[in-house]
């Protein structure tokens, strides 16, 4: 059997002991060798990610100066525009649509929108127009004083038949078709009308608070565009059948308060409060705080004007009234005196109106401001003329626009000449909509 024996430490030589060193030098070495390659593979990440990091702080930075010289580009824009609109040629009895367009113009939130947020699209048609319009009216780098509306005739002409050729036309329905249409193309919804009827009359239409509740969901869900936000309130109207005594409610929206200034005549003639016509043959004066309050009154539906009770499941008469339940931003008042501005009365309208009396709907302010006015100059019945008085935005300053020419009103309230037609009023800082 074999034996085992240790080496005894005198038996190991210096040779070997060199060996063995030598075997953990080359085995250091290739360690250290292994930590280079890692720190230089670390050094190349660690440099990789800097100029990642770099890289994405230039385009931070670029970004940041984009928007800086877009922000410095619409200053300059702004101040490459005047603070003053310029005029409008007549194109041949086109006094009517001058002194629209100039109103609209004026209309500050309406002008802010366009010029800040409004895109052109294509099928956009009068909101195009429009947009083109006041980019004229306000270019300063344009040395004329006034611009021929050639482009917006031609439009509206095409869009609707009754503002084609050169007949005498009237501002109220340029008002009203503008408003509309404007309406419908802005409208994110793409809808122009919640009058759904067949939802309203599944309702219990004697629970006030119901029908409210939900026409206000209909309305938000269906009206979001610049020009309800600003122009579109809220009707609410009441009926009472005299047959069932039972009262019905509904709501609508409205763009603009109309008063047949005649029939407001007659309606205080019949209470007894004024002549129905005065002894120099002119008819009585109106307040438009009469108008308002006329517009308040009860009619009994009768006759051709019966009205379809579906409890009664027939015609029968009825008391009907209307009222204001809210205002918008820009309330616009027709002072209706019949096609062709028949009617000549006086109008005593304030500069500041407070509707807190006529509003359903009670808010912290209810106090609007006086910006615009369209006046009928002239003889009535036969021929006239539409000009626009409007209060500048920067100035403060009153000024007549007369087709082309503009001037700045020389004594105060001229805006009351000749026989006012349409007024334009803005609600005062803490209205309804007033952020907007």
């Amino acid at each position: 059997m074999g034996s085992f024996e240790c080496c005894k430490p005198s038996e190991i030589s210096d040779k070997d002991i060199v060996s063995h060193m030598n075997t953990i030098s080359r085995q250091d070495k290739i360690s250290t060798k292994k930590l280079s390659d890692e720190n230089e593979k670390l050094k190349k990440s660690i440099n990789k990610l800097m100029q990642q990091i770099s890289q994405k702080e230039i385009t931070i930075r670029n970004k940041d100066n984009e928007i800086k010289q877009l922000k410095n580009s619409q200053k300059n824009n702004n101040r490459n525009r005047l603070t003053k609109s310029k005029g409008l040629d007549n194109i041949g009895a086109t006094c009517y649509m001058n002194a629209t367009l100039q109103c609209f113009s004026n209309t500050k939130k309406l002008r802010d929108y366009f010029f800040n947020k409004y895109k052109v699209v294509e099928n956009q048609l009068i909101s195009n127009e429009f947009y083109n319009s006041i980019l004229r009216l306000f270019d300063a780098n344009d040395n004329k004083e006034s611009y021929s509306p050639y482009s917006f005739k031609e439009v509206i002409s095409k869009e609707n038949p009754l503002f084609a050729g050169v007949a005498a036309n009237d501002s109220k329905d340029l008002v009203n078709f503008m408003l509309e249409r404007m309406h419908g193309e802005l409208n994110v919804k793409n809808i122009s009308s919640i009058n759904n009827i067949n939802l309203f009359q599944q309702l219990d239409q004697t629970n006030e608070y119901l029908m409210l509740e939900t026409f206000l969901k209909e309305y938000i869900h269906n009206f979001n565009s610049p020009i309800s936000n600003l122009f579109y309130g809220v009707l609410e109207t009441k009926s009472q059948c005299k047959s069932c005594n039972i009262i019905k409610f509904n709501f609508q929206v409205y763009s603009f308060v109309e008063f047949p200034l005649q029939q407001v005549n007659q309606y205080y003639f019949q209470k007894g409060k004024r002549p129905l016509i005065l002894p120099n043959n002119k008819n009585p004066d109106v307040n438009l705080y009469e108008c308002f309050e006329y517009n308040r009154k009860i009619d009994l539906m009768t006759g051709q004007n019966q009205m379809y009770c579906n409890i009664c499941n027939k015609l029968t008469d009825s008391l009907y009234s209307s009222l204001l339940y809210s205002a918008p931003n820009y309330l616009i008042i027709n002072l209706n005196r019949g096609r062709g501005a028949v009617y000549e009365c006086n109008v005593d309208f304030p500069e500041e109106l407070n509707l807190f009396d006529y509003l359903t709907f009670k808010t912290t302010n209810t106090t609007f401001e006086l910006y615009a006015v369209i006046s009928h100059i002239g003889p009535s019945s036969m021929s006239g003329h539409f000009v626009a008085y409007i209060r500048n935005n920067s100035d403060y300053k009153w000024y007549l626009y007369n087709d082309s020419i503009v001037t700045e009103c020389s004594i105060p309230f001229q805006y009351k000449e000749g026989m006012p037609y349409i007024l334009f009023y803005k609600v005062l800082k803490g209205g309804p909509n007033a952020t907007y």
